[in-house]
């Protein structure tokens, strides 16, 4: 029995719709301004000159680790003090730029507190990771470096 063969259903536009011109908000509301509020990070971050003087003596050896779990925090921050003069004092007294600018970036995305921010930022970071499983009710920042 010999199949029959499609055949393609010729296309109409139709003219009769109304063509709507949309107009977009402009476009300085929808661009994000990070520079400013890495600039507020920067001067937030700005060191005293009492760890400026202490970083001329030791360098701190630092581990910082802040566990939520189901709204339950757990922080654990330990710095051991390495007798090491004038390296701790080559290290920036406030946060670079790009960091701050990182910084900015995750606490307006909700994934950090600007608190918990500058509290776990170090001199020399050697391992930073933060991870966070929202389904789960739990998130995790553990911070290694120096201080």
């Amino acid at each position: 029995m010999p199949q029959t063969q499609r055949q393609p259903v010729p296309f109409k536009p139709s003219r009769t719709e109304p063509i709507q011109i949309i107009t977009d908000a402009p476009r300085s509301d929808r661009i994000i301004d990070i520079s400013t509020d890495a600039k507020q990070v920067q001067e937030m971050s700005a060191g005293s000159d009492f760890r400026f003087f202490r970083r001329l003596f030791f360098v701190w050896f630092r581990v910082y680790v802040n566990e939520t779990k189901h709204g339950k925090s757990e922080k654990v921050n330990v710095s051991i003090p390495i007798p090491i003069p004038f390296i701790g004092a080559a290290f920036a007294r406030q946060l670079s730029l790009q960091k701050s600018a990182r910084l900015a970036n995750e606490v307006r995305r909700g994934e950090i507190g600007l608190e918990e921010a500058l509290e776990s930022t170090m001199g020399f970071e050697l391992v930073r990771v933060h991870e966070s499983h929202p389904e789960r009710g739990k998130s995790q920042l553990v911070v290694v470096g120096l201080d």
